[in-house]
């Protein structure tokens, strides 16, 4: 019942704030019905609808986003094995994510190895950091904060060797000294979990995101088309810890 009441939420809240504006979406893992590698996967006939969905409704799926209304960037957190078991599909319909990887679990049970990353990233996926440890940014001190930020940095530049510059949250959280030590380690684009619209994005680099890994076909329309709109300030104050509440 109560999902329900939130789908209609979602769908009524998708035609009140409708817009076709460039949006971020974001998912932690894909899934066939033989392997799961997480309770946070989507399902391959949920998400393969969700990909339809965005075509019929306008919207072109791209690697990076370039103009302000009808594209779909896709990201996908923590770097779970479930992408390259299925990778088949993405490459035959022109899917290329980007993928934030946290260090620590690379090559971990249910993650991707090495060699995987650096296979799918020969075939266009787009690898990122997501911090050293998977940890919330804000509960560190200064010294460790840091560390966590350029070891990821430094640890994949050398391994994918190409310029890392884009940072996803670990859990979501952050503060403004988690965006100047971000900045400072010389991180341009910064994703949080807020939802949004991508030319929302503030002139420290912040950017918005949507998730929708558990979102049905209905709920995923009305997501691409504004429904998160009205429930950004809930997400802000729930993940916007200033000062750092954990430290």
């Amino acid at each position: 019942m109560l999902h329900k009441i939130k789908e209609l939420a979602f769908v009524l809240s998708g035609k009140l704030n409708a817009n076709k504006q460039s949006k971020i979406v974001f998912y932690h893992d894909v899934h066939s019905p033989k392997k799961r590698y997480t309770d946070m996967s989507t399902s391959m006939d949920v998400f393969k609808q969700h990909i339809q969905i965005l075509k019929a409704e306008g919207y072109s799926p791209v690697a990076k986003i370039e103009n302000k209304t009808k594209e779909i960037q896709i990201n996908f957190d923590d770097g779970f094995k479930g992408i390259y078991d299925n990778k088949d599909y993405f490459i035959e319909h022109n899917l290329r994510p980007t993928i934030f990887l946290a260090i620590s679990l690379i090559g971990q049970e249910g993650y991707m190895s090495t060699s995987e990353i650096l296979e799918l990233q020969d075939l266009g996926f787009i690898f990122e950091s997501h911090a050293y440890a998977h940890e919330n940014l804000t509960s560190f001190n200064d010294e460790d904060l840091n560390y966590e930020l350029i070891a990821s940095k430094t640890y994949l530049e050398d391994f994918l060797k190409k310029e890392v510059n884009e940072i996803c949250f670990p859990i979501g959280y952050f503060s403004d000294r988690v965006l100047q030590f971000c900045d400072n380690a010389g991180y341009k684009i910064l994703y949080s979990s807020i939802p949004g619209n991508y030319y929302n994005k503030r002139n420290d680099g912040l950017v918005y995101r949507n998730l929708v890994q558990f979102s049905s076909p209905s709920e995923f329309k009305a997501i691409i088309n504004g429904a998160m709109s009205p429930f950004f300030g809930w997400y802000k104050r729930k993940q916007y810890v200033n000062p750092d509440e954990n430290r």
